[in-house]
């Protein structure tokens, strides 16, 4: 990725007051992107508050049958702007590399909750299919419900953890597959104490977008968390890194779902 197209995050994450222009500028270099890429292309989008959330489909080389759909989410935090610049630099990254993307199909989602100027942002883990006026978390309502992803990639920046750390939905995942995604990105952010880790089911759990349960019991979900400890640079490049790990270990993945 050419650094020099986004904006600086190092050091410590922006503060609020300037995430809105500086998530902006993150998504800029995938506009122009999209528009000349024979793999990324724009998707749909929803106003919110004056605001677009974008959204973005990188579609792999096709050796099989039927892609693979699977959403990446960035920016489900309105502070949280190392995830959508995490998103960015993947999709960027992938455009160069399609080859790991192989039989996928990526809609990604870098921000998915931006401020809102007039009244407070949704919490995204609570505010899920109860009946939410706010038009973010109905747009994605129905992007779940109806765009049949295998499975969701949550991002996270800026996370009080330890190191590393992927939430899970199924320990038979986490068991068997994700060791194997943590073993590149720990050598530039180190693992957490407890590194994988499974979903606590609570009753919030119900109304939180990863719970995709409700929609398809085979599907999965997971949620990479980055530790504001480490630099910025750092954290958003263990994403990235984490990512790939993942969609190159899919298939193995997808075996043990359909063993549960």
């Amino acid at each position: 990725m050419d650094t020099a197209l986004y904006p600086s995050v190092g050091g410590k994450a922006p503060l609020l007051k300037h995430y809105t222009d500086l998530a902006s500028q993150s998504i800029e270099p995938l506009d122009t992107l999209a528009a000349k890429s024979p793999n990324l292309a724009k998707w749909r989008s929803v106003a919110v508050d004056g605001q677009i959330v974008p959204s973005y489909v990188l579609i792999g080389p096709r050796i099989g049958g039927v892609p693979i759909r699977l959403g990446l989410f960035g920016g489900i935090r309105s502070f949280d702007f190392l995830s959508t610049v995490s998103i960015a630099k993947l999709l960027v990254e992938l455009d160069l590399a399609p080859i790991i993307a192989q039989d996928f199909a990526l809609f990604a989602y870098p921000l998915a909750n931006p401020s809102r100027a007039l009244r407070a942002e949704p919490d995204f883990d609570t505010s899920f299919w109860k009946g939410s006026s706010d038009p973010a978390i109905r747009f994605f309502e129905q992007e779940l419900t109806m765009g049949e992803f295998d499975g969701v990639i949550a991002v996270r920046g800026d996370e009080a953890v330890t190191g590393l750390q992927i939430q899970i939905s199924s320990g038979i995942i986490g068991k068997e597959v994700l060791w194997r995604a943590l073993e590149l990105p720990q050598k530039v952010v180190p693992l957490a104490d407890e590194p994988i880790q499974i979903f606590q089911q609570t009753e919030d759990t119900e109304h939180s977008f990863t719970n995709l349960g409700r929609l398809c019991p085979s599907r999965f979900c997971l949620v990479i968390r980055a530790p504001r400890n480490a630099p910025a640079e750092n954290q958003i490049s263990a994403i990235a890194f984490t990512i790939k790990q993942i969609l190159l270990h899919y298939r193995s993945l997808v075996c043990q779902v359909d063993r549960i």
